[in-house]
């Protein structure tokens, strides 16, 4: 038999019997459909990294002079040259220098760093004028209000500036050894710069996105003040080139000013986000060829685009194998119930099989048949799970975007897709397809031979699965970490052989395993050995369906004997979905609470306000208290104290208005509750809410006294508090050396008052919105009352910065999508399952109708073969879910922080939950109650 004949016959026989075969397309192409929709995800969260991470970088490439002496005549030559070159798609040129000038009323001078930008520099489009002059004339400059003396300036004062070397940097604190130039510049107005334009005119070019870890980005204030300095932005034409010809007249031996040409290059040319190593080389020819032009002056290039392009490489990578990790159990659920779908397929087809023997083709004919049917439908399934993918991205916005977002795809992407899904359907097929194969041609003519057969010596197997997934979950419940408690730092130093340790590092490597396959062990082998292997289970499920059923009862508790395989199957599937789902969704949940808890410990109230100098803290707290949209608000002061055990950390706070404005959970305070420690610290000035590890390790608790030094003077104070969690001791790798984890403690502003003289101390104020406003707006309208406010750290901020981060919401989106995939796998599943088992059922359903069976007697026995599977299987699936929760949460709370983890559900995880549960139940009954009704409607139109 050829090939293009067996293609045909394989070609009309699905056409012919499609019925058989839409079971196993439908599972084929969910599971494909999720795998397209995985990798679509991860291409476009990639791409969408990358964007992000490009929008990041102000300038693609820049070359500097630094200290070296170039004419504004060669500046300008090289910067036409390098424009010309292709790739090159614009450039400025920004120039900086340092002056000093004597404001009004003072002694000392003044350091200023003063910006030259083109009339069509990029800085003008982040530039926000406040107050002033729409432009710049000759001699005029504004004034960042970021600037430290901001408040001191006026428009229209005349700042007679002189140029002086201030170091190389312009380091602050050194004396000017040389006066280059003076100008005279009126202060034009007062503008204010975002991030983009603040980067260009200070000469921070790198990328400040995205690669940063998520703590520093929770710590990030979104209205900051970087730097105390003084910053004067003029017209590089009008003002700052007549300054430069007045300096290279001098013919300095080290230059003192910068001059930056600032290229930009056509990225829609360079960048291809499909091929990152082509995109480098390319960019690596063009700063080759714009470092050859600049070499001529003893300069060179910087290309900051093509170090974000070799980050990204590596993150797009990582970010595809983690989203496939996170979705294995989903994959290995779709082939498990192809195989069972598969295998009652073949059930039904045992005289086709028998037919095809008689007629002389050979098994390995037969064989060939079989999986050419499944190629077939593998092509048919990967061509409709790529739309599907790109629709479901699009519809559920799974990267992050807004709803109706069109997700992109590659090439590689399309072919891995259909090749997955060929290969599943070949997976699903080939075992029942070699066992039907094998068939006598007699035993297939047989009516009714089951074709699920547990092989004895297999059994071995199915308890090895269980005691493994058995073992990993016990070590979830008992929160047992093993990769930490056997790092191999512990073995150093403490006497162990070399067999204990190799012992222990295999335990490691095995539970590493576990960690995503120990679900799928255990429910596998507890089916296998206590439904499939014992008659408990069916006993069991006899005994419920009694209940309801009485002496109908029986046919149920047979049909179930009859078909154990299947029933262990269908209960593997629901299991091990359910397993999925809850932990998941608890996961996910979880861990969105714990980000949002850390980003209000790490700000401390709705809004925190850093102040460069405590001195004007009662000024400001008067300024923000008239505002309507603040309920309360609080001072908060740090400074540190000697004792015995070398210096702590101590945050001063008002007793009274911290409770009342800060954040702060109950589980953070020991030895007396929140409100009894902070009334004590009220009403008796020498007392201390002592940090946890610090009492530990001098044995104190509340009630004792501790012995601290401010700057010569002694205080004994009174613990009525304990902060912060136990320590723990972390072994570091060195034989005898811990760590212990120390926090703050708290004090009462009275007592600061008392020693503020003598201490060095910074201040914050702590504040509370009212509930309903905008707290980034809220953070603005602080930010914006006065320069002595150097950072707001906003709550609301953080958390959209957060959600915005690609990095972080990808694979969670991935995974909540994972979710829908595993319900609708599980749903489809049983429905695909119950539907080909009663097709299978079909003659018994029809005597059990002409057996005086009414619909609803027949609808209630069938319901009872199923009910009571479902509700079991998703019963073991949750606890085995809450199982993995509760271990993540718990191995991760190991180490010493003051927010803990913590299992959560919210209300939109539960009714998610529920949804998956009631889809499950809604497809068993569905098949059921269309097969009743065609089996009584038969018997009426016999009768």
């Amino acid at each position: 038999m050829t090939c293009f004949t067996i293609f045909s016959y394989v070609f009309k026989r699905v056409v012919r019997s499609w019925k058989l075969f839409v079971a196993l397309l439908v599972g084929v192409m969910l599971a494909s459909a999720f795998f397209s929709g995985i990798n679509i995800g991860a291409d476009t969260v990639a791409v969408q990294v990358l964007a992000q991470q490009l929008k990041q970088v102000p300038v693609d490439m820049v070359i500097s002079s630094g200290s070296k002496v170039i004419s504004r005549a060669d500046v300008a030559s090289l910067a036409a040259s390098v424009s010309s070159i292709e790739g090159v798609r614009d450039f400025e040129i920004v120039s900086r220098t340092y002056g000093t000038t004597q404001l009004q009323g003072d002694t000392l001078t003044t350091s200023f760093s003063l910006v030259g930008v083109s009339n069509s520099s990029r800085v003008y489009d982040g530039l926000i004028v406040l107050d002033g002059a729409a432009t710049l004339g000759v001699n005029e400059t504004y004034v960042d209000v970021s600037s430290t003396d901001v408040g001191r300036l006026q428009i229209g004062d005349v700042l007679t500036l002189n140029i002086v070397a201030i170091g190389r940097f312009g380091s602050w604190g050194q004396t000017p050894s040389t006066t280059y130039a003076t100008v005279n510049l009126t202060v034009a107005g007062f503008v204010r710069l975002t991030n983009q334009s603040s980067s260009i005119a200070s000469g921070a070019y790198a990328s400040s996105g995205l690669n940063m870890p998520e703590s520093f980005m929770m710590r990030r204030g979104g209205f900051q003040r970087q730097l105390p300095q003084n910053i004067l932005i003029v017209s590089w034409e009008k003002t700052f080139s007549k300054l430069l010809d007045t300096i290279y007249s001098r013919l300095p031996s080290s230059s003192p000013v910068t001059m930056d040409i600032l290229l930009w290059l056509d990225r829609n040319i360079l960048v291809n986000p499909w091929d990152i190593s082509g995109s480098l080389d390319a960019l690596q020819l063009v700063t080759a060829q714009v470092g050859n032009e600049a070499a001529a002056y003893g300069l060179s290039a910087t290309n900051y685009l093509a170090s974000v392009l070799n980050s990204y490489q590596a993150t797009a990578d990582s970010l595809k194998v983690q989203m496939v990790l996170l979705t294995l159990p989903v994959f290995f659920v779709a082939w498990y119930m192809g195989l069972t779908v598969s295998d009652i397929s073949f059930n039904l087809r045992r005289r086709e099989i028998g037919l095809l023997l008689t007629n002389g083709l050979s098994r390995n004919q037969l064989l060939s048949l079989f999986l050419g049917e499944a190629s077939l439908i593998g092509l048919i399934g990967g061509a409709s799970a790529i739309g599907l993918g790109l629709l479901l991205n699009s519809f559920f916005a799974v990267v992050g975007g807004e709803l109706g977002d069109f997700p992109v795809i590659s090439l590689d992407t399309v072919l891995l897709i259909v090749v997955f899904s060929i290969a599943l359907a070949l997976l699903s097929v080939v075992q029942p397809a070699r066992r039907a194969s094998k068939l006598k041609a007699v035993d297939a003519l047989r009516e009714y031979v089951y074709l699920e057969e547990a092989k004895p010596r297999r059994r071995i197997w199915h308890w090895v699965a269980f005691i493994l997934g058995t073992f990993k979950i016990m070590t979830w419940i008992l929160g047992v970490n093993l990769a930490a408690s056997l790092t191999p730092s512990r073995f150093i130093g403490s006497g162990a052989g070399m067999s204990t340790f190799l012992l222990s590092q295999i335990a490691t490597f095995i539970d590493s395993i576990l960690n995503y396959v120990g679900p799928i062990l255990f429910f596998w082998g507890f089916t296998k050995i206590f439904i499939l292997g014992s008659v408990m289970f069916s006993e069991a499920l006899a005994k419920m369906s009694k209940v309801f059923l009485g002496d109908l009862s029986l046919l149920p508790t047979r049909s179930i004997r009859r078909n154990v395989p299947r029933v262990a199957s269908v209960a593997f599937l629901l299991a091990l979905i359910m397993g999925y789902g809850v932990s998941v969704i608890g996961s996910v949940a979880s861990e969105q609470d714990y980000a949002t808890r850390v980003i209000y410990a790490n700000v401390g109230a709705d809004i925190s306000v850093w102040l460069f100098s405590s001195t004007n803290i009662s000024l400001m707290m008067e300024k923000i208290g008239n505002l309507s949209s603040v309920s309360s608000l609080t001072p908060e002061y740090r400074f540190t104290g000697t004792t015995s055990l070398g210096s702590i950390q101590l945050r001063a706070v008002d007793p009274v208005g911290w409770p009342l404005t800060a954040y702060y959970e109950d589980g953070w305070f020991y030895g007396n509750d929140i409100q009894t420690a902070f009334q004590a610290l009220a009403t008796d000035n020498n007392t201390i809410i002592l940090d946890h590890a610090t009492a530990d390790s001098l044995n104190l608790w509340t009630g004792d006294t501790i012995y601290v030094n401010f700057n010569g003077t002694i205080f004994n104070l009174r613990i009525v508090g304990i902060f912060g969690p136990a320590p723990s001791q972390v072994v570091t790798g060195m034989p005898g050396f811990v760590f212990t984890q120390r926090y703050w403690s708290y004090v009462s502003d009275g007592l600061y008052s008392q020693v503020s003289a003598s201490v060095s101390s910074s201040a914050r104020i702590l504040v509370k919105t009212v509930q309903g406003v905008s707290g980034e707006a809220v953070a603005e309208e602080i930010y914006n009352l006065g320069s002595e406010v150097q950072r707001v750290d906003s709550v609301a901020e953080q958390l959209r910065v957060r959600q915005s981060n690609v990095l972080l919401t990808g694979p969670v989106n991935v995974q909540q999508l994972g979710v829908v995939f595993a319900g609708l796998a599980a749903s489809v599943g049983v429905a695909l399952v119950t539907s080909v088992t009663l097709r299978e059922r079909r003659r018994e359903l029809s005597l059990m109708g002409a057996g005086g069976f009414s619909f609803k007697q027949l609808v209630s026995t069938l319901l009872a073969e199923s009910l009571g599977l479902i509700i079991f299987s998703l019963s073991l699936g949750s606890l085995v879910g809450l199982a993995i929760i509760y271990g993540n949460v718990a191995s991760s709370n190991i180490s010493t922080q003051l927010t803990m983890r913590r299992v959560i559900f919210p209300t939109d995880s539960l009714v998610t939950i529920f949804a998956v549960i009631a889809l499950v139940f809604v497809s068993t009954v569905i098949p059921i109650l269309i097969s009743s009704k065609r089996a009584v409607s038969k018997m009426e139109r016999i009768v």
